[in-house]
């Protein structure tokens, strides 16, 4: 199986050229691997993804004002990791966009079906420098996940443990060098820090030789690089998006930022292995896109969603391809994985009551099933109450009140499903339970 990373437009108006180039790509044996549209996003998620894919097949439509600044940056991440790469660019856009030395072919948005024999030809090619059997990772590593940190010289030794800390309540071991003299010195091998890394998190700015000369072997190899700056005036760059650009930090936001960092880092891409994952997805981007170009979580996941089959019955008839009654159990489900992501990321809880809660989340979701289908707008209740209370529960400092009124409502809710979905009732109470158990 050829595994390719798929660089795409997400809006609507570009729909059919993606649903000919996908069919051409399954056609061949490929299987697409994206990230759908999210407001998610920093730069070491696609490097992530491109580490683990066999190359990349990039379709540049024309935008106005410019082509998509996102597309043209993973372009460079595949240059940079030297990955084989084909791109597709629309013939009304200007050259130089793409460097000479890529394969790349012209198309026209108008006579597709007349060209399919170039593009056949351009995808095969792309094969051949592939290989028949792409070769694994050599050596996979045997040890505890590892998380470089770079650039921390000009820190506090308050602000380096509490990176640490953090890592280490996110279960990644952390790797650190010293940031030695004033001068690069090749005294210690620090290549096999590195190479045994899946994650690097480096301030840019005051950096020793060393930690330069680090960030820039990490960078070179396309090691996942979450960028950190704490200057207010950092220059960031209009041609870049700002989402792959250091993320601003302060004293009083450091864990926080790093673990929404690390936590987009891990969200998985989607592998389009079929036809029919095919079809799910193209529809669900039409679906659930904007014209405006700003897409949220919640429409991620409701892609997953579709896709995954979890929700939605398809219409593959000959006139029409269409995706159905998806919108009352996507929306259940998103809002419920919504909460348990609110609950693993509320900092302020104990690890053990986070994951307890977080079951128990689960077990609602799961207890909520029969409801979704049956009558989506009790089920739909429910959920939204559980959220108001996770979010509070959440906070810093909760508020004892606003948390007995949501507990108390989560309980009623349920009584409203109890006759399809009876196991609803029970955990409802485990839930209301746990919350008094906190002492808040």
């Amino acid at each position: 199986m050829y595994l390719i990373y798929y660089s795409h437009s997400y809006r609507p108006a570009d729909a059919e050229i993606n649903m000919f180039f996908q069919d051409l790509l399954l056609s061949e044996g490929l299987t697409p691997n994206l990230d759908p549209f999210s407001d998610r996003l920093n730069s070491a998620k696609p490097e992530r993804h491109l580490q683990s894919t066999d190359g990349m097949i990039v379709v540049l439509p024309v935008r106005d004002p410019e082509p998509s600044p996102y597309i043209l940056y993973e372009v460079a991440l595949c240059v940079r990791a030297h990955k084989p790469i084909l791109v597709f660019i629309e013939d009304v856009l200007p050259e130089n966009l793409i460097p000479a030395s890529l394969v790349q072919r012209r198309f026209s948005r108008r006579h597709l079906l007349r060209e399919v024999r170039n593009h056949r030809h351009a995808i095969r090619l792309l094969k051949t420098y592939i290989g028949s059997e792409p070769p694994p990772t050599y050596q996979p590593s045997t040890r505890q996940r590892s998380c470089l940190v770079n650039g921390t010289s000009a820190l506090s030794d308050n602000q380096r443990c509490r990176i640490e800390d953090q890592l280490r309540r996110l279960r990644y071991n952390s790797i650190s060098v010293e940031g030695g003299t004033h001068f690069l010195s090749f005294d210690r091998p620090v290549e096999e820090v590195v190479a045994q890394s899946i994650l690097c998190v480096s301030f840019s700015e005051n950096l020793s030789p060393l930690e330069s000369y680090l960030l820039g072997a990490a960078r070179a190899c396309l090691l996942p690089t979450i960028l950190l700056t704490q200057d207010s005036g950092y220059p960031f760059s209009s041609k870049v998006p700002k989402e792959y650009q250091p993320r601003e930090v302060s004293k009083e936001n450091l864990d926080q930022v790093l673990e929404k960092e690390i936590s987009i880092f891990e969200e998985d891409y989607l592998e389009l292995e079929d036809q029919e994952k095919v079809v799910r997805y193209r529809t669900a981007v039409i679906q659930e896109g904007k014209r405006n170009g700003r897409y949220s979580k919640e429409g991620r996941g409701v892609v997953f969603n579709i896709v995954g089959g979890n929700v939605g019955d398809i219409d593959m008839s000959n006139d029409k391809i269409q995706v159905s009654n998806v919108v009352g159990p996507v929306n259940i489900k998103s809002q419920l994985d919504r909460v348990t992501q609110i609950v693993k990321n509320a900092s302020a809880m104990p690890d053990d009551k986070r994951q307890q809660l977080a079951a128990l989340i689960g077990e609602l979701q799961e207890a909520l099933h029969a409801a979704t289908e049956k009558r989506p707008e009790d089920a739909e209740r429910v959920a939204r109450t559980a959220e108001l209370v996770a979010t509070e529960v959440a906070k810093q400092n909760p508020d004892k009140g606003f948390l007995s009124i949501t507990s108390e409502g989560l309980k009623q809710a349920a009584k409203t499903v109890a006759d399809i979905a009876p196991a609803v009732i029970g955990v409802a109470a485990k839930i209301a339970s746990f919350v008094t158990g906190l002492g808040v």
